[in-house]
Protein backbone atom coordinates (compact mmCIF):
# COMPACT_ATOMS: atom_id res chain seq x y z
CA UNK A 1 0.00 0.00 0.00
CA UNK A 2 1.56 3.56 -1.25
CA UNK A 3 -0.13 5.19 1.73
CA UNK A 4 1.68 2.67 4.22
CA UNK A 5 5.08 2.68 2.58
CA UNK A 6 5.14 6.22 2.38
CA UNK A 7 4.28 6.69 5.90
CA UNK A 8 6.97 4.78 7.66
CA UNK A 9 9.37 6.65 5.76
CA UNK A 10 9.27 9.45 7.76
CA UNK A 11 10.88 9.52 11.96
CA UNK A 12 8.38 11.52 14.22
CA UNK A 13 11.73 13.62 15.22
CA UNK A 14 11.96 15.36 11.73
CA UNK A 15 10.49 18.73 12.53
CA UNK A 16 10.16 21.93 10.56
CA UNK A 17 7.45 24.75 10.52
CA UNK A 18 5.95 24.59 6.89
CA UNK A 19 4.08 27.76 5.45
CA UNK A 20 0.29 26.89 4.98
CA UNK A 21 0.50 27.81 1.55
CA UNK A 22 3.09 24.06 1.68
CA UNK A 23 -0.19 22.08 2.39
CA UNK A 24 -2.31 20.64 -0.49
CA UNK A 25 -6.11 22.33 -0.67
CA UNK A 26 -5.73 24.14 2.62
CA UNK A 27 -8.18 26.84 2.13
CA UNK A 28 -10.40 24.42 1.03
CA UNK A 29 -9.74 21.33 4.02
CA UNK A 30 -9.82 24.30 6.91
CA UNK A 31 -13.15 25.93 5.41
CA UNK A 32 -14.32 21.96 5.94
CA UNK A 33 -13.12 21.49 9.01
CA UNK A 34 -13.47 25.11 11.06
CA UNK A 35 -17.36 24.95 11.26
CA UNK A 36 -16.80 21.30 12.56
CA UNK A 37 -16.98 20.63 16.40
CA UNK A 38 -15.78 17.18 18.53
CA UNK A 39 -18.92 16.50 20.68
CA UNK A 40 -21.03 13.43 21.13
CA UNK A 41 -23.59 15.00 23.70
CA UNK A 42 -25.70 16.80 20.94
CA UNK A 43 -26.50 13.13 19.22
CA UNK A 44 -26.36 11.05 22.81
CA UNK A 45 -28.75 13.16 24.47
CA UNK A 46 -31.76 13.21 21.82
CA UNK A 47 -34.75 11.24 22.61
CA UNK A 48 -34.54 8.79 19.51
CA UNK A 49 -31.07 7.25 21.56
CA UNK A 50 -31.44 4.54 23.64
CA UNK A 51 -28.96 2.78 26.20
CA UNK A 52 -28.93 -1.25 26.30
CA UNK A 53 -27.17 -3.02 28.30
CA UNK A 54 -26.32 -7.36 27.86
CA UNK A 55 -24.68 -8.36 31.93
CA UNK A 56 -23.89 -11.88 29.74
CA UNK A 57 -21.10 -10.44 27.32
CA UNK A 58 -20.34 -7.70 29.78
CA UNK A 59 -21.22 -4.51 27.07
CA UNK A 60 -23.50 -1.58 26.59
CA UNK A 61 -25.20 -0.39 23.20
CA UNK A 62 -26.14 2.80 22.01
CA UNK A 63 -29.26 2.07 20.14
CA UNK A 64 -29.48 4.92 17.08
CA UNK A 65 -26.72 6.80 17.53
CA UNK A 66 -25.90 7.03 13.90
CA UNK A 67 -28.26 8.44 10.80
CA UNK A 68 -27.41 8.38 6.91
CA UNK A 69 -29.46 10.33 4.40
CA UNK A 70 -30.09 8.85 1.43
CA UNK A 71 -26.31 8.37 -0.04
CA UNK A 72 -25.53 6.46 3.10
CA UNK A 73 -23.22 9.39 4.08
CA UNK A 74 -23.29 9.81 7.61
CA UNK A 75 -25.21 12.77 8.92
CA UNK A 76 -23.31 15.72 11.55
CA UNK A 77 -25.62 16.68 14.37
CA UNK A 78 -26.51 20.11 13.46
CA UNK A 79 -24.52 19.70 10.75
CA UNK A 80 -21.00 19.79 12.59
CA UNK A 81 -21.24 17.62 15.83
CA UNK A 82 -19.97 14.24 16.18
CA UNK A 83 -17.00 12.59 17.30
CA UNK A 84 -13.90 11.54 15.41
CA UNK A 85 -15.04 9.17 13.26
CA UNK A 86 -18.07 11.08 12.34
CA UNK A 87 -16.01 14.14 11.33
CA UNK A 88 -13.27 11.87 10.04
CA UNK A 89 -15.98 10.79 7.45
CA UNK A 90 -17.81 14.15 6.53
CA UNK A 91 -14.27 15.42 6.01
CA UNK A 92 -13.74 12.16 3.18
CA UNK A 93 -16.75 12.62 2.30
CA UNK A 94 -16.17 16.65 1.67
CA UNK A 95 -12.71 15.86 0.43
CA UNK A 96 -13.55 13.11 -2.50
CA UNK A 97 -14.74 15.50 -4.92
CA UNK A 98 -11.74 18.10 -4.53
CA UNK A 99 -8.82 16.40 -4.59
CA UNK A 100 -6.76 15.23 -7.92
CA UNK A 101 -5.80 11.75 -8.71
CA UNK A 102 -2.78 12.16 -7.63
CA UNK A 103 -3.98 12.02 -3.55
CA UNK A 104 -4.77 9.20 -1.90
CA UNK A 105 -6.89 9.74 1.17
CA UNK A 106 -7.25 7.04 4.14
CA UNK A 107 -8.61 6.48 7.46
CA UNK A 108 -6.26 5.91 10.41
CA UNK A 109 -6.62 4.83 13.94
CA UNK A 110 -3.68 7.02 15.78
CA UNK A 111 -2.17 8.24 19.47
CA UNK A 112 -2.67 11.94 20.24
CA UNK A 113 -0.50 12.72 23.37
CA UNK A 114 -2.78 15.33 24.69
CA UNK A 115 -6.24 12.98 25.03
CA UNK A 116 -6.09 9.60 23.75
CA UNK A 117 -2.32 8.69 24.28
CA UNK A 118 -3.50 4.91 24.93
CA UNK A 119 -1.75 2.26 22.77
CA UNK A 120 -5.32 0.90 22.64
CA UNK A 121 -6.81 4.30 21.27
CA UNK A 122 -9.14 4.55 19.16
CA UNK A 123 -9.07 7.89 17.95
CA UNK A 124 -9.77 8.53 13.78
CA UNK A 125 -7.99 11.30 11.40
CA UNK A 126 -7.18 11.18 8.44
CA UNK A 127 -3.83 10.37 6.06
CA UNK A 128 -3.65 11.98 2.36
CA UNK A 129 -0.44 10.61 0.25
CA UNK A 130 0.88 13.01 -2.20
CA UNK A 131 1.66 9.91 -4.89
CA UNK A 132 3.88 11.76 -7.08
CA UNK A 133 5.98 13.32 -3.63
CA UNK A 134 5.02 10.16 -1.33
CA UNK A 135 4.95 13.69 1.07
CA UNK A 136 2.04 12.27 4.00
CA UNK A 137 -0.40 14.81 5.23
CA UNK A 138 -2.23 14.15 8.60
CA UNK A 139 -6.10 15.68 9.08
CA UNK A 140 -7.48 15.38 12.51
CA UNK A 141 -11.16 17.54 12.19
CA UNK A 142 -11.54 17.05 15.85
CA UNK A 143 -8.90 19.27 16.99
CA UNK A 144 -8.74 21.53 13.37
CA UNK A 145 -5.51 20.41 12.87
CA UNK A 146 -4.08 19.47 9.04
CA UNK A 147 -0.21 19.65 8.62
CA UNK A 148 2.79 17.23 7.25
CA UNK A 149 2.49 14.38 9.69
CA UNK A 150 6.81 15.00 9.84
CA UNK A 151 5.34 18.17 11.35
CA UNK A 152 3.13 16.86 14.09
CA UNK A 153 4.85 14.56 16.53
CA UNK A 154 1.95 14.43 18.78
CA UNK A 155 0.57 11.52 16.78
CA UNK A 156 1.48 8.04 16.35
CA UNK A 157 -0.63 6.12 13.52
CA UNK A 158 -1.44 2.74 14.53
CA UNK A 159 -3.57 1.28 11.99
CA UNK A 160 -4.78 2.24 8.42
CA UNK A 161 -8.34 1.40 6.92
CA UNK A 162 -9.76 1.98 3.48
CA UNK A 163 -13.04 2.61 5.70
CA UNK A 164 -14.50 2.46 8.48
CA UNK A 165 -16.50 -0.31 10.03
CA UNK A 166 -19.95 1.35 10.75
CA UNK A 167 -19.83 3.40 7.46
CA UNK A 168 -19.06 0.08 5.73
CA UNK A 169 -22.22 -1.23 7.77
CA UNK A 170 -24.36 1.22 7.82
CA UNK A 171 -24.76 0.64 11.45
CA UNK A 172 -27.13 2.84 13.93
CA UNK A 173 -25.64 1.73 16.90
CA UNK A 174 -22.25 1.08 18.63
CA UNK A 175 -21.37 -0.56 21.35
CA UNK A 176 -18.79 -1.01 23.95
CA UNK A 177 -17.16 -3.15 26.81
CA UNK A 178 -18.06 -2.86 30.49
CA UNK A 179 -15.74 0.18 31.84
CA UNK A 180 -15.05 0.94 28.42
CA UNK A 181 -15.69 4.79 27.57
CA UNK A 182 -17.09 7.01 24.90
CA UNK A 183 -15.83 10.48 24.62
CA UNK A 184 -17.96 12.99 24.67
CA UNK A 185 -16.30 16.30 23.79
CA UNK A 186 -13.46 18.11 25.02
CA UNK A 187 -13.51 21.51 27.25
CA UNK A 188 -11.34 24.10 28.95
CA UNK A 189 -8.21 21.25 28.67
CA UNK A 190 -10.53 18.38 30.07
CA UNK A 191 -11.76 15.56 27.42
CA UNK A 192 -15.41 14.50 29.16
CA UNK A 193 -16.41 10.39 28.94
CA UNK A 194 -19.28 8.58 29.33
CA UNK A 195 -19.13 4.65 30.70
CA UNK A 196 -21.35 1.79 32.04
CA UNK A 197 -19.35 0.74 34.80
CA UNK A 198 -18.96 -2.40 37.11
CA UNK A 199 -19.76 -1.60 40.65
CA UNK A 200 -17.42 -3.04 43.60
CA UNK A 201 -16.46 -5.35 40.77
CA UNK A 202 -20.05 -6.99 40.15
CA UNK A 203 -21.64 -6.11 36.86
CA UNK A 204 -25.35 -7.22 36.90
CA UNK A 205 -29.13 -5.74 36.69
CA UNK A 206 -28.61 -4.48 40.75
CA UNK A 207 -24.77 -3.51 40.21
CA UNK A 208 -24.18 -0.93 37.24
CA UNK A 209 -23.78 3.12 36.93
CA UNK A 210 -23.48 5.26 34.45
CA UNK A 211 -20.48 7.88 34.63
CA UNK A 212 -19.33 11.33 33.09
CA UNK A 213 -15.83 11.52 33.74
CA UNK A 214 -12.99 13.96 33.02
CA UNK A 215 -9.48 13.58 32.11
CA UNK A 216 -6.61 16.92 31.95
CA UNK A 217 -4.94 16.96 29.21
CA UNK A 218 -1.46 15.11 29.22
CA UNK A 219 -3.28 13.27 31.68
CA UNK A 220 -4.01 9.45 32.15
CA UNK A 221 -6.37 9.19 35.15
CA UNK A 222 -9.17 11.65 35.68
CA UNK A 223 -12.69 12.01 37.93
CA UNK A 224 -15.90 10.90 37.96
CA UNK A 225 -18.12 13.85 38.05
CA UNK A 226 -21.73 12.78 37.24
CA UNK A 227 -22.87 9.04 37.95
CA UNK A 228 -25.85 7.40 38.25
CA UNK A 229 -26.60 3.63 39.23
CA UNK A 230 -27.59 0.62 41.15
CA UNK A 231 -25.61 -0.71 44.12
CA UNK A 232 -26.89 -3.77 45.19
CA UNK A 233 -30.31 -3.12 44.09
CA UNK A 234 -30.87 0.55 45.66
CA UNK A 235 -30.53 3.54 43.94
CA UNK A 236 -27.54 5.29 43.60
CA UNK A 237 -26.23 9.16 41.83
CA UNK A 238 -23.12 11.09 42.52
CA UNK A 239 -21.91 14.95 41.53
CA UNK A 240 -18.74 16.48 41.66
CA UNK A 241 -20.62 19.52 41.44
CA UNK A 242 -17.53 22.30 41.41
CA UNK A 243 -16.19 20.19 38.21
CA UNK A 244 -19.88 19.75 36.88
CA UNK A 245 -20.48 23.78 36.69
CA UNK A 246 -17.16 24.29 35.45
CA UNK A 247 -17.31 21.93 32.55
CA UNK A 248 -21.31 21.41 31.82
CA UNK A 249 -23.92 24.32 31.77
CA UNK A 250 -27.06 23.59 34.39
CA UNK A 251 -28.90 22.98 30.73
CA UNK A 252 -26.51 20.03 29.99
CA UNK A 253 -26.81 18.37 33.77
CA UNK A 254 -30.10 18.15 33.55
CA UNK A 255 -30.21 16.63 30.37
CA UNK A 256 -27.88 14.25 31.50
CA UNK A 257 -29.50 13.19 34.64
CA UNK A 258 -33.05 12.87 33.07
CA UNK A 259 -31.38 10.67 30.30
CA UNK A 260 -29.54 8.45 32.44
CA UNK A 261 -32.90 8.23 34.84
CA UNK A 262 -34.87 7.27 31.87
CA UNK A 263 -31.89 4.52 31.04
CA UNK A 264 -31.76 3.22 34.43
CA UNK A 265 -35.67 2.57 34.51
CA UNK A 266 -35.78 0.42 31.53
CA UNK A 267 -32.82 -1.69 32.85
CA UNK A 268 -34.83 -3.71 35.04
Amino acid sequence: MILMAAFIGYPHTAVSDSPKNDLPYYDAVMNIIRPLAYSGFPVMVKPEVNLSVDFTTRTWTLQNIHEYDAQGVVILEQGRYGLCAELATYLYEKLKPILSPRFEVKFAMATESGFFSAENSNHIVLLMVDRATHEVYLMDPSFHKYGKIKDMPEYHVLDIQDTLGFIKNKSHDVSFFVDQAMPLYVKDDFLLSFAVIAVDGKFNRDNFCFVVSANRRNKFWGRDILAVGRRNGQFEDFEDKDYLQQLLTADQIKILEDKFNSWLKLIR
